[in-house]
């Protein structure tokens, strides 16, 4: 059976999931429909006419799908990594991460010409990056709603009982007209806001808070005292990133 799998998922994300880019808005199409795209997005004309520039530009993949100020990618270029099916390597590509679609576009080589397709969504497949530093996880997690969401997580840290993901969403604004002469007018723009995730003995995948009371809420009351002491002693700033990782790692290595 596992040789049965393997070429099945490795054709199942080069073929069935493969979306191209010159195909009219593949990754926008049908999303209030779909569970696990940015379905609070509405599809728009303006947002057609956006898409649009990428299909019609001769060809070509552009650095950017039309917005004025910021972009859908996490970064612009392809970067060079691994996609695993569980422990079986299928290889290296140049990937990117397109927020706003929630797709990792995958491609062969770094060629303009070859037009890049979308790896599938599945709980077993994990794209790592060459440099090691970042993991492509598409999971299952509950936000701060309470509302249980499927995305693609970024692992941080991975402990020995405790996990921290980065979730990352991008939201698309129209431009504005000027309402009178004294006021400019608004730029079409991509934000993207981010989010962190901890998962403690492989159990649920919840979103915590960057402010420290109530991330100290979040955690059961003994772990909590002890983390208030450390935080404070430390001088530890949670809306820092990387400060976020090291309070993650000491709660894990102190068995909190």
């Amino acid at each position: 059976m596992k040789h049965l799998i393997l070429p099945t998922a490795l054709l199942s994300f080069f073929v069935l999931s493969g979306q191209l880019v010159d195909q009219a808005a593949p990754q926008m199409a049908g999303v209030e429909n779909d569970p696990f795209a940015n379905f609070h997005q509405r599809w728009t004309p303006s947002m057609q006419k956006l898409f649009q520039l990428v299909r019609d530009d001769d060809g070509k993949v552009t650095h950017y799908v039309g917005a004025e100020v910021g972009t859908p990618y996490e970064t612009i270029d392809f970067k060079k990594g691994h996609v695993w099916y569980k422990d079986e390597d299928l290889g290296e590509f140049y990937y990117r991460y397109n927020i706003f679609s929630n797709e990792i576009e995958l491609k062969r080589t770094h060629l303009q010409e070859e037009k890049h397709q979308a790896l599938i969504r599945d709980l077993n497949v994990v794209l790592v990056s060459n440099t090691r530093d970042k993991e492509y996880f598409y999971l299952s997690f509950i936000n701060d709603k309470a509302m249980n969401k499927e995305g693609y997580l970024i692992r941080l840290y991975n402990g020995s009982s405790f996990k921290l993901y980065k979730h990352l969403e991008s939201k698309y604004t129209e431009a504005k007209p000027a309402a009178n002469s004294m006021v400019n007018p608004t730029p079409s723009k991509f934000t993207t806001f981010s989010s962190y995730l901890l998962q403690k003995n492989d159990g649920e995948i919840r979103e915590i808070s960057q402010k420290k009371n109530k991330f100290l809420k979040q955690l059961d009351a003994n772990s909590a005292e002890k983390m208030k002491a450390y935080l404070k002693v430390n001088k530890i700033d949670l809306s820092e990133e990387a400060q976020l990782i090291r309070a993650i790692s000491h709660l894990d290595e102190a068995e909190l």
